[in-house]
């Protein structure tokens, strides 16, 4: 039965199948938000509005409460997730604007090579050759999609792709700093962090500016069902199920964000770009399935 579980950590999967469908229902309020917010104001209150949330739940969770006192211990992955949340959850928030939510979706599985490729160079990671088919077929698909002749359409391919490496920094240093941490905690403190980081940013430049009401409502449940359901899910999900297979986030994300995009936005790309999409979906899948060699911790 142990070995069973072990090789069917059911509640890791269902923990990256709650942060597909949060990150998906993001992906709609991101997209919601008024476009003449700048894409750093909207992830200010973006990120207070789940910071204002996790204050709400703290009460509830003794477990949340006794780790106050080991406050100490989450310094270095507070200061490196609240700055490269900053600049990744920015840019993402300008590629939806400018390509549409599947694109976006389907650049951030970029996410799965770089963590990969990190996991390689810095934790001294095995790729196979079932990795390296799995990596090349994501490659080939992310050209297809990324291919743009329009020089906003290759401005925002860029800046998925940019948002998609930052993001998968901030896996591997949940993986290489937090892993014996409370990831709920550490959901929590990104959420404050981020808040700090950007408002100093807004108000240094001058660029603080107060939403609309609706704007408001989109951007605090954005940040509540993107910045903490989804990322505490994926935190424990990492700890859980390790690296790689967690910074796939599941392809589920991608196909929930079509449905969301269509249904919600009667929005989606050609169906050159959805084959090439769905290639990185395919090639994420075999990725993760022959990741028989990742890390236990």
């Amino acid at each position: 039965m142990n070995n069973k579980a072990q090789k069917i950590p059911i509640t890791g999967y269902l923990f990256l199948l709650s942060t597909a469908f949060f990150t998906a229902i993001s992906y709609v309020c991101g997209k919601a938000v008024n476009k003449e917010l700048g894409p750093d104001v909207v992830t200010f209150y973006w990120f207070f509005g789940a910071f204002l949330f996790s204050l709400f739940v703290l009460p509830f969770f003794k477990t949340q409460r006794d780790e106050i006192k080991n406050i100490g211990n989450y310094k270095i992955i507070f200061i490196l997730s609240s700055i490269v949340t900053s600049i990744g959850a920015a840019l993402w928030i300008y590629s939806l604007r400018s390509i549409g939510l599947p694109l976006t979706s389907f650049l951030m599985k970029a996410q799965i090579v770089f963590t990969l490729f990190l996991g390689i160079i810095f934790l001294k990671e095995k790729l196979n050759k079932g990795e390296t088919v799995g990596i090349v077929i994501t490659i080939i698909g992310g050209v297809i999609v990324a291919y743009q002749r329009e020089g906003y359409l290759i401005l925002g391919t860029i800046t998925a792709l940019s948002a998609a490496f930052f993001y998968s920094v901030l896996s591997f240093s949940i993986k290489k700093f937090a892993s014996n941490l409370n990831m709920l905690t550490v959901a929590n403190l990104r959420t404050l962090g981020v808040s700090i980081v950007v408002f100093t940013y807004l108000i240094i430049l001058g660029k603080f500016e107060l939403p609309k009401g609706i704007d408001f409502v989109y951007m605090a449940l954005g940040g509540l069902t993107g910045a903490y359901i989804a990322k505490a899910s994926q935190f424990q999900s990492i700890k859980l199920l390790g690296i790689t297979r967690s910074t796939a986030v599941m392809p589920l994300e991608s196909i929930f964000v079509i449905l969301f995009s269509f249904t919600i936005f009667d929005e989606l790309p050609s169906a050159i770009k959805l084959a090439g999409g769905f290639m990185i979906v395919f090639g994420v899948v075999f990725l993760v399935i022959f990741r028989g060699g990742e890390e236990k911790s």
